[in-house]
């Protein structure tokens, strides 16, 4: 899947901005920002969990079952009027099971984007920070 690191998509706002104040290429155009390289997410959760000292995912679930779960919570939470969302839905389920990425091309080309946090700093900063909270 792809990943943004949060000073990322900062900057990628900021070029946007610039961009609208002068040549508006960007004016009404959807762009996709992310790292720039496709994670395996199972890999990059576990990664961030062993890194935190909290047990890697190691049980899977089955597609169909991961999906019912998600219709029958989504039932419950609605017919209960339960408060927040369901900690699992059918569009979680779908995109849990499904590999997804997108090109940065346009916003490189209209924005001159370009990832400055490479994934395994964000990684590393992310870990730190969430180290400093559990403090």
């Amino acid at each position: 899947v792809d990943i943004s690191y949060v000073d990322n998509v900062a900057d990628a706002h900021l070029l946007a901005g610039r961009d609208l104040l002068s040549l508006a290429k960007s004016a009404g155009k959807p762009y996709f920002i992310s790292q720039g390289e496709p994670v395996n997410l199972w890999s990059w959760i576990n990664d961030l969990l062993v890194r935190l000292g909290i047990p890697p995912v190691t049980r899977r679930i089955g597609f169909r079952r991961a999906y019912l779960a998600g219709w029958l919570l989504e039932i419950v939470y609605k017919t209960c009027r339960l408060p927040g969302e369901p900690p699992m839905t059918r569009f979680v389920a779908e995109q849990l099971a499904t590999s997804h990425w997108f090109s940065l091309d346009n916003a490189r080309a209209d924005l001159g984007y370009s990832p400055r946090v490479a994934t395994a700093d964000g990684l590393d900063r992310l870990v730190a920070a969430l180290g400093k909270k559990k403090a």
